[in-house]
């Protein structure tokens, strides 16, 4: 992620990255079925933590907003959305720069919004007021990846950085 706005792809990394997620996964499933379920403290009350069909909706949010700034070849929509570091660092001008490869490879993200998203990781900053999700879209005939940075300003989220790719399927 440069400057707050960047593309990115990398098949190897997203490769690596499903596979220890998977494993991860896979361990914590199987250890939650062997432990008793044991209370857990509230660590964070001011902190809102993000459930998987809301970090869903984020990444679908923004992943629209990048497809009709492709679409248009203008992305001020996308900037007026983010958060206002975010539109201050980057003009459209400057977002329709760093989205060419995408909107060159005429990649239809409409179709983001009915395929669930693999989501590699997910992490809340030790404030509460950041988020990251990392992952990618199975889509045909090519993958999408992302990594977004949101910042929490109020009771919304809101883009602080992104980085939007797109790779070829990985044969099991």
């Amino acid at each position: 992620m440069v400057g707050h706005a960047a593309t990115r792809t990398g098949t190897a990394h997203a490769l690596s990255l499903a596979i220890a997620m998977a494993l991860a996964l896979v361990g914590a499933s199987a250890h939650a079925q062997d432990a008793p379920a044991e209370p857990q403290p509230e660590l964070r009350a001011e902190a809102p933590l993000v459930e998987p069909s809301y970090a869903t909706a984020l990444i679908r949010d923004v992943l629209a907003a990048v497809n009709h700034g492709n679409w248009t070849g203008n992305y001020t929509v996308l900037r007026d959305i983010a958060a206002p570091e975010f539109a201050l660092a980057n003009d459209p001008t400057r977002l329709a720069g760093l989205f060419t490869p995408l909107r060159e490879e005429r990649l239809d993200l409409l179709q983001a919004m009915v395929v669930d998203p693999v989501i590699l990781d997910s992490a809340l900053s030790d404030t509460g007021q950041e988020l990251r999700l990392t992952g990618f879209v199975p889509l045909q005939p090519r993958h999408v990846s992302f990594d977004l940075v949101l910042g929490l300003e109020g009771r919304r989220w809101l883009l602080l950085g992104i980085s939007v790719g797109a790779f070829d399927p990985i044969d099991p």
